[in-house]
């Protein structure tokens, strides 16, 4: 079974996939289970290793083609062993791709006991891979004022009545997705009426209400508003990251020596703030990966 969920980025794919992922009914059924972030780089023997790093005893760290993939799901389900693989972010488009991961992961097959949890931001490839009715992640309304208070420290303001109205506004210019209004609450965490106000004024949504106003450009509004607002030192050091492919797990210490190295910064300590903020606006988050993965060392990506 392949059931895909897909969604504008930030809607929550990944958090509801771990979800599944982390259950106790689903641990206590999956005899082995395995996480795989796919991001833009689609390479069929890069998520075979990461798959088999998972699922076999020896960590499966040789070179492995799909042979030896379908080798090892082959001698599992000859045990009777039932395996969870999480796909997360697909963004490869060419169908015939596709269906040699499907493949290689025997999906369609008689008596298969792989179950596959695909997560991308296109409906077209949650079609071309489901086995299944793909899931549709659906805009979260509701849950961003509530992600914009909790991020802005909202219940500590002295002036919760007059912001009240304001952050409703923000949060409804954020698309539905949550992502949008944690990044915009933690710009409003040290911010008073005034800049609350600005923020809800700026002209920025103008502009995206002009071109297009579509949920996916009010998302972007959010993201530049947030990148806009940063110190020009902080936005520096977070342009740096855009070297790293996405989903690429980044080690916290490894990407603070690179910014001293650089002299984007003076200081490990002013380092580890600027990643407490971009973890904070949610432009860094931490690893989704299981400590077992084949990235053990890693602790946060862009």
């Amino acid at each position: 079974m392949v059931l895909p969920i897909y969604g504008l980025g930030g809607m929550g794919k990944s958090t509801l996939a771990q979800l599944v992922y982390n259950d106790t009914q689903f641990k206590q059924y999956y005899d082995h289970r395995a996480w795989v972030c796919v991001s833009q780089e689609f390479d069929l023997k890069k998520i075979g290793r990461s798959i088999i790093s998972q699922l076999s005893t020896d960590g499966g760290q040789h070179n492995t083609d799909t042979l030896q993939i379908q080798q090892c799901l082959d001698d599992m389900m000859l045990h009777g062993k039932k395996v969870l693989i999480v796909l997360d972010n697909i963004w490869e488009e060419d169908v015939s791709k596709l269906e040699k991961l499907k493949t290689m992961l025997h999906v369609d097959k008689k008596g298969n006991t792989v179950d596959v949890i695909v997560t991308t931001r296109s409906e077209s490839i949650a079609k071309k891979i489901c086995t299944n009715e793909p899931h549709k992640v659906s805009p979260l309304n509701d849950v961003c004022l509530d992600r914009l208070k909790r991020s802005s420290g909202f219940e500590h303001k002295s002036n919760k009545q007059k912001l009240e109205q304001i952050g409703l506004e923000i949060a409804n210019k954020c698309g539905g997705v949550v992502l949008a209004a944690q990044a915009l609450g933690y710009m409003l965490k040290t911010k008073d009426l005034h800049g609350w106000s600005e923020m809800n004024n700026s002209d920025i949504w103008n502009e995206s209400s002009e071109v297009d106003n579509s949920q996916h450009m009010k998302v972007l509004s959010s993201l530049q508003l947030c990148y806009e607002g940063m110190l020009p030192t902080l936005r520096l050091c977070f342009s740096y990251c855009a070297i790293f492919p996405k989903g690429h797990d980044i080690h916290e210490d490894d990407l603070i020596h690179q910014w001293l190295a650089l002299d984007f910064i003076k200081k490990p300590s002013e380092g580890k703030e600027f990643i407490k903020q971009l973890l904070g606006m949610s432009f860094l988050q931490h690893s989704k990966l299981p400590l077992v993965s084949y990235y053990t060392d890693a602790t946060i990506f862009p």
